[in-house]
């Protein structure tokens, strides 16, 4: 399915594809192997997801405002630090999630220190580059944000947000935050500072702040990530039909709140008609970084959860986006 001459690409080592059909089948395909030189590809083995954990934040975000915790539309300043910027200017959940937060793209603060909680705080201190609700930039720094908001309203850590409340009844128990341990893991990248990285958040700024965090750092199986667009194609009810979000959350997943530039609509955590990730089809996803993808056709059934190790051994590579686009057109195209 994702194969070019018997290699991904010139130098990722690894690809796995779990595909949902409108019937409901699910579908699976190994390639590879978890390094260069190392051994095949097992279904149990995880690859680091990069920005797809910002699919898994905003949906938790839904849940807590489900249950009350939350308003979509009220100031986060009460569960941020006093004088926060994003505080004080009054952004709401809704602009975090939605890219529209006035925080810039990233910090590069993991460069300059060292120290976790310092680290946290100058992330949360960062200064809004544009007025709130005015402009879309894709933010890792405002899902950072939205997953400290998510701790303060449950009080309780985000891996334990996210186990409880949507993993766990999922059945995707393989998603969970890093580091994990190197033997279940497909290696990423080989970086200057920190060597070969193989279990390890790929994610400067996710790493550095040595906590589970809303932008990046979670690993998965692609199984396991396809059961995320599984829960929407069936309008929020898990796997035994339990209800884990209300339809109404699946709506704003799915549907565009608005179309911040060219070939794609912004739903909260979702890209929608993305063509860059789909193509010439229809439907909403997201990609990470180290070569990860989650994209679906809600109305239709189908899905698709493409993890390829694109960074290994160096992030100096061809492009994944033509493959995307073939695996995605492919799983989409009509009938």
């Amino acid at each position: 399915m994702c194969s070019r001459g018997g290699q991904l690409m010139p130098l990722a080592s690894a690809a796995s594809v779990a595909v949902r059909t409108e019937s409901g089948q699910i579908r699976t395909v190994l390639h590879g192997r978890v390094e260069h030189g190392g051994r095949p590809l097992d279904p149990g083995d995880v690859f680091d997801l990069a920005s797809l954990s910002k699919l898994f934040t905003a949906t938790c975000a839904l849940i807590l405002v489900r249950e009350g915790a939350l308003g979509l539309d009220e100031p986060v300043a009460a569960h941020l630090p006093p004088g926060t910027p994003a505080g004080r200017a009054g952004v709401t959940l809704r602009e975090l999630l939605t890219h529209r937060s006035g925080l810039p793209a990233e910090s590069a603060l993991w460069r300059e220190m060292n120290d976790p909680g310092r680290l946290r705080a100058g992330v949360l201190a960062t200064p809004l580059r544009h007025p709130r609700g005015r402009r879309h930039e894709y933010s890792c720094v405002g899902y950072i944000l939205a997953g400290a908001v998510l701790e303060s309203a449950a009080g309780q850590p985000l891996d334990t947000i996210l186990r409880t409340r949507l993993t766990g009844p999922l059945g995707a128990h393989s998603v969970r935050f890093g580091p994990v341990p190197a033997r279940d893991a497909v290696a990423t990248e080989t970086q200057p500072t920190r060597g070969a990285l193989r279990g390890q958040i790929h994610d400067e700024l996710a790493a550095g702040l040595a906590t589970p965090v809303g932008n990046a750092g979670l690993f998965g199986t692609a199984r396991d990530v396809l059961r995320l667009a599984e829960l929407l194609i069936e309008d929020g009810r898990g796997p035994r039909g339990e209800r884990i979000l209300d339809p109404g959350s699946v709506r704003l997943l799915t549907e565009p709140g608005e179309w911040p530039g060219p070939g794609y609509g912004q739903a909260i955590g979702f890209r929608v008609n993305d063509a860059g990730l789909l193509g010439g089809a229809r439907g909403v996803g997201h990609t990470g970084f180290t070569g990860t993808s989650l994209a679906l056709d809600p109305h239709r059934g189908r899905a698709v959860a493409l993890l390829v190790n694109r960074v290994h051994p160096t992030r100096e590579t061809a492009g994944i986006i033509p493959l995307r686009r073939r695996v995605h057109e492919a799983v989409f195209r009509e009938d």
